[in-house]
């Protein structure tokens, strides 16, 4: 026997099915009771649908948070000299959270659901855990002594002081 003679009739509608007949089911099975099956399987997925949305949503805010520890690890084993390793370190460092910071809705727009509602708490620990993240890399910038926050730094922008005296030694004005 070839296998094109094993094919499945679609057209057939369910009246003529096997399974309408009692005759041809299985000892214990019931219709009624598989149809309850199916609602109660139906029901359990729409939960766990639920579930994982709001469980993907708070992995998704506390993403930034997470990553705080492997940062500061990363800034530390960059070094405190000025080169241009450590230089490109904290430049990603960041720019990468102000780049997530200025695209927070659509980082959450896919997760948005009834399930989930607005995520407004969601998106306050995305953007502090971002902000943190700028705190380090600016302490980074502040311990490579690349951040102007002394007064000798800005010296240049200090008016000059008029003489008090002057001094004249063999015609010499000085």
């Amino acid at each position: 026997m070839s296998l094109s003679a094993w094919k499945l009739d679609y057209s057939y509608s369910a009246k003529n099915c096997r399974t309408s007949d009692s005759n041809f089911n299985p000892p214990g099975f019931y219709s009624s009771a598989a149809t309850v099956q199916h609602s109660a399987e139906a029901e359990r997925s729409a939960d766990q649908h639920e579930h994982l949305a709001r469980k993907r949503a708070w992995d998704t805010a506390m993403g930034p948070v997470k990553s705080l520890p492997m940062n500061m690890f990363m800034m530390y084993m960059a070094g405190g000299g000025v080169s241009i390793f450590p230089i490109m370190m904290v430049g990603m460092m960041l720019f990468r959270p102000l780049k997530a910071l200025f695209s927070v809705n659509s980082t959450f727009k896919p997760l948005e659901s009834p399930a989930t509602g607005a995520m407004i708490i969601h998106k306050i620990i995305f953007c502090l855990g971002n902000l943190g993240a700028i705190g380090l890399a600016i302490y980074k910038v502040h311990t490579m002594g690349l951040l102007p926050n002394t007064p000798s730094d800005w010296l240049e922008f200090i008016p000059q002081p008029g003489r008090a005296q002057y001094s004249i030694i063999d015609e010499v004005f000085i």
